[in-house]
């Protein structure tokens, strides 16, 4: 009888919510492929998870880091290249490592008016936080249904409940198409009754670094990132399409839905412009 090793392929995982989900995964007895930009960055992830795997050392356990710009194309397509080398995708026996878990977390915004944001670090977030986010998306759900199936979990935001965010403009429709993508595939592979399921996470603030590469000033007060992704594992546990961390941005999504957009985009603007 063959032993199986779960396997759970995180993105953005050397910092904020990506390194809590490596974290998490490692101590749930997962072995990992983390991805993320920064091989300095992911070492040291590396390292904080050694140190854990010494209070259970008889666990088989292996972590693969791979560095990648996940708005590269040519980065994605060898990204997927050595992820396909590990799950050996051809050749499953009972003994492959199965590909169980994917997080798609990597990503990135900015604050500011439209035109004072670079145009080409908006072309990156939407390279990264869309066009990367999706790609590794159909490399992997393939790989994933002949493996026996999977969890994706996509990183979208409270943001995509609006419908639109000034001075994070880019930033919100970025979250707003990670929504609807998750939902849009999430009914596709319910009526071809695939193995994988796919849900989207959808946090509001989180204390993570992510404000200060965004440029926020004066942020909203948010979660820990421990606390998001134990709302993450347990909306995936029950099969949630959309997880909401919060009763708080649980109300904020609910007043998307129900007020005009009138009403809510200069709300949204009101907020955004005490971050600049």
């Amino acid at each position: 009888m063959g032993t199986k090793t779960k396997w759970a392929v995180i993105t953005g995982a050397s910092s904020g919510i990506g390194e809590e989900f490596a974290y998490r995964f490692y101590d749930m007895g997962y072995s990992l492929v983390l991805i993320s930009q920064t091989r300095e960055k992911l070492s040291a992830v590396e390292k904080h998870l050694l140190k854990r795997k010494k209070k259970a050392p008889e666990r088989r356990q292996e972590i693969k880091l791979i560095d990648a710009d996940l708005g590269e194309m040519g980065s994605l397509k060898k990204t997927s290249l050595e992820i396909k080398k590990i799950f050996q995708m051809e050749k499953f026996t009972e003994d492959s490592n199965l590909p169980a878990i994917l997080i798609n977390c990597a990503g990135f915004g900015a604050v500011g008016e439209f035109t004072d944001i670079s145009i080409e670090k908006q072309e990156s977030m939407i390279d990264v936080n869309v066009k990367g986010l999706v790609y590794l998306t159909y490399e992997m759900l393939p790989i994933m249904e002949a493996a026996g199936g999977g969890r994706i979990l996509n990183v979208a935001s409270s943001a995509g409940f609006f419908p639109g965010g000034p001075y994070m403009t880019i930033y919100y429709a970025t979250k707003s198409f990670v929504l609807s993508f998750t939902n849009g595939l999430r009914r596709e592979l319910f009526e071809k009754k695939s193995p994988v399921h796919i849900s989207a996470l959808c946090p509001g603030p989180v204390n993570t670094p992510f404000n200060a590469r965004a440029n926020v000033r004066n942020a909203l007060p948010g979660i820990s990132a421990k606390r998001c992704v134990s709302a993450a594992i347990s909306g995936m546990k029950h099969d949630k399409a959309v997880i909401v961390p919060g009763i708080t941005i649980k109300a904020a999504e609910l007043g998307a839905k129900i007020l005009p957009a009138k009403a809510v985009i200069p709300m949204v603007s009101h907020q955004q412009k005490k971050k600049i």
